[in-house]
């Protein structure tokens, strides 16, 4: 899965950019109703397509909050495709309700805990690769070809949205491999702090789910002439804010207090 996640990635970043990410369950829950489509309709190859379509959304949602997926496991006997359908469904619903509360109108539970979406995009995975297997379709043959044709095919089809996860400040610390980060929008030279931030909404977005989603830390790179620790930490009350340098590259990095 680690290389499927990379091979999605580096197509999105060929393409533009990730989608915003109710823009991307939109996206997932029109291919989940493709599947149901196909089904209906008996139509074999477009039951391929929408399958492969919905394992390189949900991966798509999984590298955007820097979620790295389980392969999903191989089931005990055969379970009817309709049945698993119905799991699919289930599993896409829950990712709509999760994204709705971190990124929509809906209120994050008192009771959420990391480590729900992840297992909730597993579960749209582990149907897609059950429907794939009663079917005989090779996913792990497929999903290159695939990424490939989308690669060619969607060039420039796009709008360019930014996203935390493709910023040059995470991409360059040395440090993500290790953890879940996003990284901060390009500061301005001479930029201040507090103006900064005001414009960063990925870092509110960050500090709202950052607790219940697991993440690690948001990474942004100083200007040139850097910034007061002290300024930054009374920007942001309640979270640990530290400066690391690596080589020729510095760092401020923001960390959630549990």
């Amino acid at each position: 899965m680690r290389e499927i996640q990379q091979q999605v990635d580096h197509m999105i970043i060929h393409l533009g950019g990730y989608w915003r990410p109710l823009s991307g369950l939109a996206r997932l829950l029109e291919e989940v109703g493709e599947v149901g489509a196909a089904l209906y309709e008996g139509d074999s190859a477009a039951l391929d397509e929408e399958l492969l379509d919905v394992l390189v959304i949900s991966t798509c949602l999984a590298n955007q909050y820097a979620i790295r997926l389980d392969a999903p496991k191989t089931p005990d006997g055969d379970v009817p495709v309709h049945v698993t359908y119905y799991a699919l469904v289930r599993e896409a619903g829950e990712v709509a309700r999760i994204l709705n509360a971190y990124e929509g109108d809906k209120k994050l539970k008192a009771t959420a805990k990391p480590g729900s979406l992840q297992r909730h995009l597993e579960g749209v995975q582990q149907a897609v690769f059950e429907i794939a297997r009663t079917i005989g379709l090779d996913i792990y043959a497929s999903i290159g070809a695939l990424v490939e044709a989308k690669s060619s095919r969607d060039f420039g089809r796009f709008d360019h949205t930014p996203d935390p996860i493709t910023e040059n400040s995470v991409r360059t610390y040395p440090l993500r491999a290790e953890g879940r980060y996003w990284g901060g929008i390009e500061a301005k030279e001479n930029e201040s702090f507090n103006r900064y931030i005001e414009r960063e909404y990925n870092l509110h977005r960050f500090l709202k789910i950052a607790s219940v989603e697991g993440l690690d830390g948001f990474v942004i790179s100083p200007p040139v002439s850097g910034w007061d620790l002290t300024a930054a930490k009374h920007e942001l009350p309640g979270v640990d804010v530290q400066k690391e340098n690596f080589g020729n590259g510095n760092f401020l990095v923001i960390r959630h207090v549990n």
